[in-house]
């Protein structure tokens, strides 16, 4: 509101200028041969001088009201002085007192008004008075004192009848202002209420307005927007495709969906519906976009479809798996039985030891895959969560695996946490992780294990320091059979993801190629 007021003051002093210096200049150039030409000049120097000292006071103040009661009675003086020196009652600068009325009334409303009307009358009156008296110079008798009076109620009325078109219409302007921001209030607050993100455009796909949602979701503000293409914000080809619709022809939404990144280089999937903004008289002024940050909907699609994958490769290859352990079991003891009972070389006992040790291998692939894909007696009870995690490290510190250039470190939470799980299968979580862990590890390095709270779940994060993984890696983790070591069989993470999935918890994985890996699993607590 005062920066409003001081706007205000400043449009003021640049009309009265104006104003002002037209008025006096015709009066200056088209009428020198009045008597009191000589004295307007001193009238022009001072108001030119006063308005320099305005727009000083304005510039280096903030006391707007002072501003205003100074010029309001230095002209209020100056035109009673002008009028006094160039005729009185017959002076042509009466009308200046009607402009003192205006502004008066359009800056202070009614009691500005009021102030300048009731002075202007009584300095008006007093100079007309002392021009019937003689007292004026250039003042002329104008016949009988009821003449006299008629021409002060004349312009007295005149001046009255301004006072109140100004705070009339001062009062409308002041009633509708209000109006007009408790409605942009109302409809601001609506529109940073919805959760969708909404965007105008211009016709060139520029951004006009951004709302609070659309913020939070692409993580810009809208003044840094405001003004750019969309495609600041989202994929190019969004654009162009809203550019290229013809919604004349086709008046339905255009719907999209994309893959994107937000300020903070997080993956988002978003969810837009685009439609054409109209003007008052339906004629395009640009475009209207909604959209939704549907990045959680489409994981969860996804887990549901790689669960349906899943659980139909399960039941297809856990027979398999049974069909080839029996055969697989025979193969081994008849082997076995061979070595024993002929006398073989050097070179073919060697090939027979490898025989057997890969029949080892290929039936324990074949065990863990038959625990992966059958049902896991499951006997949950309360338990530390730091104590498991503690003693499965304890352990696997003693696998051939972890080396001497291995660091396993264990940052514990601030309070203890019990979970509700079957200790045996979440150790076998555990150690899956640490192996996969260290294995990322060639040269050595350290494994972080971190432990705490969030939302009322706990959280328990495994950070890596090795090779990573990169996007296709990533997106197969969980996948049987699939393992990124050469060793491996492909099948610890997705006993993990099965373990964990059936103890009502969720695991999330971050991780690029070269800066190692970091597991969230999130679990819920129980005593």
């Amino acid at each position: 509101m005062v920066d409003d007021f001081k706007k205000k003051l400043l449009i003021l002093i640049i009309c009265r200028l104006l104003l002002v210096s037209l008025v006096l200049g015709v009066a200056i150039f088209a009428l020198p041969q009045l008597f009191f030409f000589e004295f307007l000049q001193p009238f022009v120097l001072a108001f030119y001088v006063l308005s320099i000292l305005y727009i000083l006071f304005w510039k280096y103040t903030e006391r707007q009201d002072l501003l205003y009661y100074t010029q309001f009675f230095f002209d209020l003086i100056l035109i009673s002085l002008l009028l006094f020196v160039s005729g009185g009652i017959n002076s042509l600068f009466t009308p200046f007192y009607v402009l003192i009325i205006v502004y008066a009334s359009l800056l202070r409303q009614r009691n500005g008004g009021i102030e300048a009307l009731t002075l202007s009358i009584i300095s008006y009156s007093g100079i007309v008075h002392l021009s019937k008296l003689g007292w004026v110079p250039g003042g002329a008798d104008i016949g009988p004192y009821p003449l006299f009076v008629y021409r002060i109620s004349l312009n007295t009325l005149g001046f009255m009848g301004v006072a109140m078109l100004g705070i009339y219409l001062s009062e409308r302007l002041q009633s509708a202002r209000r109006e007009l921001g408790t409605a942009k209030v109302v409809h601001q607050s609506i529109v940073n209420s919805i959760r969708d993100g909404l965007v105008t455009l211009d016709l060139q796909g520029r951004i006009t307005s951004f709302n609070r949602a659309a913020e939070e979701i692409c993580g810009d503000s809208q003044l840094e927007l405001l003004s750019k293409p969309l495609s600041e914000v989202f994929p190019e080809w969004m654009l162009n495709r809203i550019l290229e619709s013809d919604f004349e022809s086709n008046p339905r939404a255009l719907h999209m969906e994309c893959w994107t990144k937000n300020k903070e280089n997080s993956l988002l999937f978003v969810g837009m519906s685009c439609s054409p903004l109209l003007s008052h008289d339906q004629e395009q002024i640009g475009y209207f976009l909604s959209f939704q940050d549907l990045t959680e909907i489409k994981k969860r699609e996804e887990e549901i479809q790689f669960k349906e994958k899943m659980a139909a490769i399960g039941q297809m290859a856990a027979g398999l798996a049974h069909e080839i352990r029996n055969p697989l079991g025979s193969l081994s003891g008849s082997i076995q039985v061979l070595k024993s009972e002929l006398r073989l070389s050097d070179e073919k006992a060697r090939l027979v030891d490898i025989i057997l040790r890969e029949c080892e291998r290929l039936n324990k692939i074949v065990g863990d895959f038959l625990a992966y894909t059958g049902a896991r007696p499951s006997n949950p009870q309360p338990a530390d969560l730091l104590s498991l995690v503690q003693d499965t490290v304890d352990l696997f510190k003693n696998s051939p695996e972890f080396q001497e250039h291995h660091r396993i470190e264990i940052v514990p939470p601030a309070e203890p946490i019990h979970c509700l799980f079957d200790s045996d299968q979440f150790r076998q979580v555990v150690w899956n992780i640490l192996q996969n862990g260290v294995r990322a590890m060639p040269e050595g390095g350290a494994l972080s294990i971190k432990l705490g709270t969030e939302d009322s779940r706990a959280l328990l994060s495994f950070q890596d320091q090795g090779t990573g993984m990169g996007p296709e890696e990533k997106k197969k983790l969980f996948q049987p059979f699939h393992s990124g070591f050469n060793k491996g069989a492909g099948l610890g993470m997705a006993i993990v993801y099965e373990i964990v999935q059936e103890h009502h918890g969720s695991i999330d994985v971050q991780s690029q190629g070269g800066m190692g890996t970091l597991i969230n699993i999130s679990l819920p607590i129980g005593h």
